[in-house]
Parts: structure tokens; C-alpha cells; sequence
């Protein structure tokens, strides 16, 4: 082979080489574009477990401060049974001690 031929050969090969490293430069770049999209998407679902993790929280005080609520209002009820209980046994003797008067007409 003659040196024109073999120059030829060589700036052929180059400019191939050239053209598989742009190929390779933009794959590169989707994967790091890829893997930039993955770890936003890794970073938001971090967030939002987050958000998840405090709003069950957040019920879970809720339900407790229901719960408390529900306890008392049983306590109370009970108390208002036996204060009514109270009341109705009063008022019968109440009602017997009255019986003895007579009211003239």
C-alpha cells in the first residue's frame, strides 16, 4: 500500500473513532440524564414518605385525643345515670314524706 492510501485509511478510521465517541458521549448522557431522573424521583418519594410518616402520626394523636374524649364522655354519662338515680330515689321519698299533708279545699 502506498502512503496516500494508507493516510486515507488512518483519517477514515478517525473520523469513525469520532463518530463512535459522539455515540458514546450521547448514551452517556441519556444514562446520566436517566440516572438524574431516578434519583429525583428517589428524592420525592423520600419527601412524601416523610408527609406519610407525620400525617400518621398526626392521626394517631388524633385517635388517642378521641379516645380520651370518648372515656370521658363514658365517666360523665355514668355519673349523670347515678346523679339521676339519685334524683328519682329522692324524689320518692320526697314524694312519701309529702303525702302525709293534707291540704284543706
Amino acid at each position: 500500500m502506498d502512503s496516500k492510501a494508507l493516510i486515507e485509511a488512518a483519517i477514515h478510521e478517525v473520523g469513525d473513532g469520532n463518530m463512535y465517541a459522539e455515540k458514546a458521549s450521547t448514551s452517556l448522557r441519556e444514562v446520566v440524564d436517566g440516572i438524574q431522573a431516578i434519583a429525583d424521583s428517589a428524592k420525592k418519594i423520600k419527601e412524601i414518605s416523610i408527609e406519610q410518616a407525620d400525617s400518621m402520626e398526626q392521626v394517631e394523636v388524633t385517635a388517642e385525643r378521641i379516645a380520651e374524649v370518648v372515656q370521658n364522655n363514658s365517666a360523665a354519662a355514668q355519673e349523670t345515670s347515678a346523679t339521676s338515680e339519685e334524683l328519682t330515689a329522692q324524689a320518692t321519698t320526697l314524694s312519701g314524706m309529702v303525702s302525709v299533708f293534707k291540704l284543706r279545699q
